[in-house]
């Protein structure tokens, strides 16, 4: 019972404020809703007062526009837009009396603009009556005196400012339409922000309830949690990784075990011969056979030497292998130091080192680098060219000059090292295999153990990248290593 009560409590704490959030969220989102609705409600009648003016004008305009054609041409065709504007502008003024009624910002007299517009039309109707009277040139003195244009222009005015105050309007209300949608989504997105957290502290409670029931059980689900998390975020390299690291396993069991296989064996053919000698040598002054005196004599000048040499290679060999796992091994515990590397001068001291080899065998490097920087291990680049270089060397061709160049390639955060030669090249079978620990691909007429480009791959890796090779058998080879630029990402990768 004692271990449910924090439980218990925390689950309601987190009830608790999981709905005081929700009712927050939605009591807001209520009220932004509504203030939204009230501002797009006024907008649309601002809209719908701009638009009323803006017709009642045009009509305005075209009754005049016909009332003027008419007078000038006497064409009939003009009364027809004439007559049906001034049909439709007490419509348009009904129009425009309803909207502007709607909204109480708005304090603008339409009685006096209603007014001057009834002048106009009578202005325009006298006009239009004296001229089809025939007297024409009375109705154009009447025009020309101006007091029609003067009404227009009053009128005109009084329009744009009704216009220009809805425009005002318009501009504030989409204004504070915007404000409160943004406030609005906001809200949204902090609440969605919140409930997540909400449900992340539920889901961790939940889970601190459930582990407190064992501690194995726990520490075994802590453990799950971290693993899953590991797959989610590590990436192809580290897949690769894990897969070499079941490789090395096999290796070792497979390498390791001949040795023993032999050890074991010759310690049998040793004990056999011991008891060859002892017969011999604890007869006490007992009489002993021809045959035991043939038996221990060949044990110690054959049989025993024989057993204890092979011993010593076997003990031998698998102190080399346990050697190489723990060379590799030790790379990935050390720790790397990021430092600003130019990689034209670590190449040309890695070739400077082995010069005198190349001299040696008549060949020649050739640093195609340009000015190349990263951000990374001195040690490990220099440890990987080293192998390379070495490589290059051990494994040329008998049957021409050794050539070999070094380039570098920036691809984005990434840079290739390239470390081609022109040797005796690597079957397409055996791409592969050369990486692998304790394996060699090719004639075995060189000294090693076939930890070269185990190790190489093994640095390249701790790096955050990889090796890959290409070659053509009988041409020669192409080593090119992959690494990021800045092995500070890498590291900061791999501790979070």
């Amino acid at each position: 019972m004692t271990i449910n009560r924090p439980f218990v409590r925390n689950s309601l704490i987190m009830l608790f404020c999981g709905s005081a959030l929700l009712v927050s969220v939605v009591l807001s989102a209520i009220v932004l809703i509504a203030q939204t609705q009230a501002t797009f409600n006024r907008l649309v009648a601002e809209r719908v007062a701009r638009s009323a003016a803006v017709d009642l004008f045009s009509l305005l305009q075209d009754a005049e526009t016909g009332q003027r054609g008419y007078l000038l041409t006497l064409d009939p065709a003009f009364l027809k837009p004439y007559e049906d504007a001034v049909t439709q502008i007490a419509q348009a003024e009904t129009k425009l009396t309803n909207a502007i009624s709607a909204l109480p910002s708005h304090e603008h007299d339409t009685s006096q603009l209603f007014s001057l517009i009834e002048q106009k039309l009578k202005e325009m109707e006298a006009t239009v009556d004296v001229a089809q009277k025939g007297d024409l040139q009375a109705a154009r003195r009447t025009v020309s005196d101006g007091a029609g244009q003067d009404l227009m222009t009053t009128i005109r005015d009084k329009m744009q400012t009704i216009i220009r105050a809805s425009d005002v309007a318009i501009k504030n209300n989409v204004s504070k339409y915007d404000s409160t949608s943004g406030r609005l989504q906001f809200i949204i997105i902090a609440a969605f922000i919140a409930i997540l957290v909400v449900l992340g502290g539920a889901i961790y409670i939940i889970m601190r309830h459930v582990g407190s029931l064992t501690q194995a059980r726990r520490e075994l689900m802590k453990l799950n949690e971290e693993l899953e998390m590991r797959v989610q975020e590590r990436t192809q390299d580290v897949v690769r990784a894990n897969q070499e690291i079941q490789r090395y396993a096999y290796i070792v069991t497979h390498d390791l075990r001949a040795p023993l296989v032999n050890i074991m064996g010759f310690a049998s053919e040793l004990d056999r011969s011991i008891k060859d000698v002892s017969a011999y040598v604890l007869a006490d002054g007992a009489p002993i056979s021809q045959q035991q005196v043939l038996d221990a004599r060949m044990a110690v000048e054959q049989d025993m030497p024989e057993a204890l040499g092979f011993i010593r290679s076997s003990t031998s060999r698998m102190d080399g292998l346990i050697n190489a796992i723990l060379k590799i091994s030790r790379d990935g515990r050390r720790q790397l130091k990021p430092e600003s590397l130019e990689i034209k001068d670590i190449a040309a001291n890695v070739v400077a080192s082995q010069q005198h080899r190349i001299d040696e065998v008549g060949g020649e490097v050739e640093l195609a680098l340009s000015s190349l920087k990263l951000f990374s291990d001195r040690m490990s680049i220099e440890q990987i060219l080293a192998n390379l270089v070495d490589n290059a060397i051990k494994y040329r061709s008998a049957d021409r000059a050794l050539r070999i160049r070094i380039d570098a390639v920036r691809r984005g955060r990434l840079v290739d090292i390239i470390v081609e030669d022109n040797g005796r090249g690597i079957e397409e079978d055996d791409l592969e295999r050369v990486f692998e620990l304790f394996r060699r691909a090719g004639p075995q007429d060189q000294r090693g153990e076939g930890i070269g480009l185990a190790h190489v791959r093994s640095l390249a890796r701790n790096l955050g990248g990889e090796i890959d090779v290409r070659s053509v058998p009988g041409k020669g080879s192409a080593f090119i290593l992959t690494t990021p630029t800045d092995l500070t990402q890498v590291l900061r990768s791999m501790s979070a």
